[in-house]
């Protein structure tokens, strides 16, 4: 009896904490909201400036904290496809003098330094290019590695080698090599795996 008494008692207690945290969370955005913004910092970029980043957000020091505002900058740093999407954020801590300081924490996304497709024996280098350019895919040298993109780009290649080039075996992965925290080289390995009586077609 005393085993269960415990046990409601720790479940009552549990309760009360997540619910707790549940008030607690909008009331600590609620006291923040309208305060003063006593500094706005730019942390994690290595290849950017602050400079460069702070063309995109309008948030500036000594205004008043808008949530709204904040979350508005955050988008736009976002469309910029300069950054990653999950490990990037903005965040807000209490000031020295009783304001809030803004924190824009960024996550980099390294730059293509060498792009290859490994493997290519009858479609060629030229042609997956045209037709990631018109999918609206396209990879480039000196572009950020999106992984979202670099995934939609080898769906589109191994698309066109079945669908286009008759390849109807073909496989295609996709590899990366970190160069530096900011850079890194990305490969193309492709199998077109042509049968004996695809092999004309495709030489065309």
């Amino acid at each position: 009896m005393m085993r269960c008494k415990f046990q409601i008692k720790l479940v009552s207690l549990l309760l009360f904490a997540v619910f707790s945290a549940f008030l607690f969370v909008p009331n600590v955005v609620a006291q923040k909201q309208g305060k003063l913004i006593e500094n706005l910092d730019i942390q994690g970029n290595r290849r950017l400036t602050d400079e460069e980043i702070l063309k995109h957000i309008k948030t500036r020091p000594g205004e008043r904290l808008d949530e709204i505002q904040l979350q508005a900058d955050l988008q736009s740093l976002m469309k910029l496809g300069l950054f990653h999407t999950t490990h990037t954020k903005v965040l807000t801590e209490v000031g020295v003098r009783g304001g809030v300081n803004v924190i824009f924490e960024v996550y980099e996304l390294p730059l293509i330094v060498e792009l290859k497709f490994d493997g290519l024996r009858y479609a060629t280098k030229e042609e997956l290019l045209v037709e990631l350019r018109e999918q609206n895919a396209e990879v480039a040298v000196n572009n950020p590695y999106q992984p979202e993109k670099m995934g939609k780009a080898r769906q589109v290649i191994l698309e066109y080698l079945v669908k286009m080039r008759g390849f109807v075996d073909a496989k295609v992965s996709l590899t990366e090599e970190q160069v530096s925290a900011t850079t890194v080289k990305v490969s193309f390995v492709i199998d077109e795996m042509p049968n004996d009586d695809e092999e004309d077609c495709c030489e065309k």
